[in-house]
């Protein structure tokens, strides 16, 4: 029963080639989450709700809307809490799927501009899984963000950083120097979306941060 029912889901999504990519955007941004132990809480956007309205999260989560085949919509900040960043983002056809990771605790509200319909997250806890903004001793903190032609990455320690794309295709790794605490990069020839960079020591991946480009 099980098999079937993933085989049906399966067919929908492979008739509908935007569906195959949400889908493939998805496993990848989980695949990703699963590296820092958090969770990712889906909300589609609807004709005229958000579904679900109301989401409670941690911090950390990452939060991943995405387009209920119906419309043009936004998902977009009303108020937030101030350690947090402002987003605006269109939902729909030609940009079916928008995520972040809440940096902290506290009550997210957001809004659907066209229609009005609202959401709101409520997230709890203490960001212990590499959010730069409030963990103690984080290992790295990206800046811009987003960030246009140039972006800065300062660590803790790292032998290797690499920067991969939803797809989880691998776009740059940069070697870096015993020692060096900071690498910046200029010369990423990328169009605007989701990245994800990963700190590497001794071959194993210690970090991986989602970051943006606009």
């Amino acid at each position: 029963m099980i098999l079937f029912i993933f085989t049906a889901f399966l067919k929908e999504y492979l008739l509908k080639p935007y569906n195959m990519k949400k889908l493939y955007f998805v496993l990848v941004l989980s695949f990703f989450t699963l590296l820092t132990n958090a969770a990712i809480h889906s909300i589609s956007v609807n004709a005229s709700a958000f579904a679900p309205a109301s989401v409670n999260a941690v911090c950390g989560d990452t939060i991943l809307w995405y387009w209920g085949q119906s419309g043009s919509h936004t998902t977009t900040s009303t108020t937030i809490p101030s350690c947090a960043t402002a987003w605006n983002q269109p939902i729909g056809i030609s940009s079916f799927t928008f995520a972040i990771t809440v940096p902290c605790a506290g009550t997210y509200n957001y809004a659907c501009t066209p229609h009005g319909f609202t959401g709101v997250l409520n997230v709890t806890g203490t960001c212990a899984n590499g959010v730069p903004a409030l963990s103690n001793d984080p290992i790295s903190i990206a800046y811009p963000s987003p960030f246009s032609n140039k972006i800065t990455i300062e660590f803790s320690e790292a032998d290797l950083i690499s920067i991969y794309n939803v797809l989880g295709e691998k776009i740059q790794t940069i070697a870096l120097k015993d020692g060096q605490t900071k690498a910046e990069i200029s010369d990423l020839d990328i169009e605007e979306g989701v990245y994800f960079y990963s700190l590497i020591k001794e071959g194993i991946i210690i970090e991986t941060k989602k970051i943006v480009k606009n």
